[in-house]
């Protein structure tokens, strides 16, 4: 390496280290979700500045680990094609797009200048635990009592207390890895960022982490049980990989909804504390039936949330009852499976297996035994990592997505380094190729802005649309949508709002064709449902309005919004018994209920 490719190369980690600071800190008060897109713009704005300074003609060597993750890539964003809600696909793509750049940056800086970007980084692995501690701590004195319901306040760093459980798993491997390496100080404040981890991890109480952090310790034990074993059989890397591939397939598509099935009856026999986690149970069927229905490409990345109502919102109280909405399968493999479907998921599947394989496999021909004692705590902490996301949803955030990338990508050189992963071709960057990579990190950059101004505007409707000042309300809605954002973070399109802002001004032909243009984008959603079923109604569409009505009721059986509006249909058309049977199976009380049902009472037969 040249004195001035050198150069580049030590500029080119810094910005991408710096990049990766911003990516678990930086915070945005003006939008709804403080850290999503605000950490997704600082993080792809280092990108794009460290891929501007790359230099000179690189040759980088295809293996099956590096080209299954850019098919999976590939594959979600072909999968624009076909989903439904456009700007939520662009903003999924974006999200995975990010992943693979940040994992194949940061193997290129491994290669190139491996030790001195990893002593800076653990370096600021352990001042972020402190600083997380102290975040923890401030909103910890908040708490009146430490029950589980109560601690989730405790975000530290991030946006949600599982979140930062999970941040905190991935950040204490490059802590350990800060222990082994590091001397004098940095050893000392390494083993107390360790303790400090482990004492917030306990005290934050995630579940999923939790196991996740059993599973790594016993992986870190059967690797190093597996170097002691002089008599194993030596199959084939890719033959064992086909051989993972198949059992995680049969254990998906075959096992997977039997066990949720049995679980969500189990809980039908018990009560309280002897409950499973039952919301979550019937998430996963709801989706496992989703992607039945869809079963080769998905319903298209990012759009899990607009199909979901699809299978109905039925054992969801909170969904039925108080209006929570649900943006994610809280599964990420089910997550990917649902929205890429058996083609997308088994290209990741290939990627993730491939990668931990070869990585195990080239374990015993490494003599060095200091090397071992780093390589296989970041092989566990993989294996920990994956049980984690099948309980929760850390691929939603784009400081998980920068953790675990640079944690892959240094399991992923290291196999490069001492497995028997062949080349399959090869790939010399040019002015093309340089200028293409910028070209797409700019794209990600601009839907990460528009995204943060759409959130912006949105706040601002929210507040127009609760004191009634429409005009300002429609104003907001249009400002905040770009071919980027067009729902809010509670998958209602921003239409959905300006069409209720057009009705609250009797501006009903307005109203009509906002709700329309509503029902494009989230056509299972019961309150567009719903509303564009009135409006329907006020345009004398009466069959339409039935049609909206029964449907917005089929998802959610427990909507008397919906029920008590097709009763007053019935009753304008005087079809009095079709009315009475629609009350019938209303839920809740009211006074509007009483009044129908005074009205229909005074017309049937006693």
């Amino acid at each position: 390496m040249t004195q001035s490719s050198a150069k580049h190369v030590h500029l080119t980690g810094w910005l991408f280290l710096i990049g990766l600071s911003c990516a678990s800190l930086v915070v945005s008060p003006f939008v709804l979700d403080f850290t999503l897109t605000a950490r997704l713009v600082t993080f792809s704005l280092f990108l794009l500045l460290s891929l501007v300074f790359v230099k000179g003609k690189e040759i980088f060597k295809v293996d099956i680990i590096l080209l299954s993750a850019f098919s999976y890539t590939f594959f979600c964003a072909l999968s624009y094609i076909w989903a439904l809600n456009k700007s939520e696909a662009i903003f999924e793509i974006c999200r995975t797009t990010l992943a693979f750049f940040a994992f194949t940056f940061a193997a290129y800086i491994f290669q190139k200048n491996k030790d001195h970007f990893l002593n800076y980084f653990l370096k600021f692995c352990i001042l972020l635990v402190f600083i997380g501690f102290g975040f923890a701590v401030y909103q910890a004195l908040e708490l009146k009592n430490f029950d589980k319901e109560s601690i989730y306040i405790v975000t530290g760093i991030n946006g949600h207390k599982n979140l930062y459980s999970s941040f905190l798993f991935l950040n204490l491997c490059f802590v350990i890895l800060a222990f082994l390496k590091h001397k004098g100080s940095w050893k000392i404040l390494s083993v107390v960022a360790i303790i400090l981890t482990l004492t917030m991890l306990v005290f934050l109480r995630t579940k999923a982490v939790w196991i996740g952090s059993i599973v790594t310790v016993l992986t870190s034990l059967i690797l190093f049980g597996f170097l002691n074993f002089k008599r194993l059989p030596k199959l084939n890397g890719y033959l064992l990989v086909i051989i993972i591939m198949i059992a995680c397939n049969i254990a998906f598509m075959v096992f997977l909804k039997p066990i949720v099935s049995k679980g969500i009856d189990y809980n039908k026999t018990v009560s309280g504390k002897q409950e499973l986690d039952k919301e979550r149970l019937i998430l996963w069927d709801k989706t496992i039936d989703m992607f039945r229905k869809h079963k080769v490409t998905g319903v298209g990345a990012g759009n899990w949330q607009i199909y979901f109502p699809d299978e109905t919102l039925k054992g969801l109280w909170r969904a039925e009852d108080l209006n929570f909405t649900f943006q994610r399968p809280h599964n990420d493999p089910l997550w990917i499976l649902s929205e890429t479907g058996l083609i997308g998921f088994n290209l990741f599947l290939f990627f993730i297996v491939s990668l931990l394989v070869f990585a195990a496999r080239s374990l015993r021909r490494v003599s060095d035994k200091k090397e071992i004692r780093e390589i296989i705590p970041a092989i566990s902490f993989i294996v920990g990592f994956l049980v984690i996301s099948f309980f929760d949803f850390p691929k939603e955030r784009i400081e998980h997505l920068a953790w675990s990338s640079v944690m892959m990508a240094f399991v992923y050189v290291y196999a490069r380094q001492n497995s028997d992963l062949h080349k399959l071709f090869q790939i010399r960057t040019s002015s093309t190729t340089s200028f293409a990579g910028i070209l797409i990190m700019a794209g990600i950059l601009a839907t990460g802005i528009l995204r943060h101004k759409g959130e912006t505007f949105t706040r601002k409707m929210y507040d127009a649309s609760y004191s009634k000042d429409y005009i300002n309300a429609v104003r907001y809605a249009e400002q905040a949508e770009s071919f980027a954002y067009s729902i809010d973070p509670t998958s209602v399109p921003l239409d959905w709002y300006s069409g209720n802002a057009y009705a609250g001004m009797q501006n009903y032909n307005g109203s009509y064709s906002e709700l329309s243009k509503a029902y494009k984008l989230a056509p299972y959603n019961r309150n567009v449902l719903n509303d564009l079923a009135s409006a329907c109604a006020m345009q004398g569409n009466i069959a339409g309005a039935k049609k909206y009505y029964e449907e917005a009721i089929r998802i959610s059986p427990r909507f008397d919004d919906a029920k008590l509006n097709l009763a007053a249909l019935y009753i304008q058309e005087k079809n009095y018994q079709k009315a009475s049977e629609c009350l019938k199976t209303l839920l809740h009380d009211s006074e509007r209920r009483t009044n129908y049902q005074k009205l229909v009472d005074a017309f049937l037969p006693k």
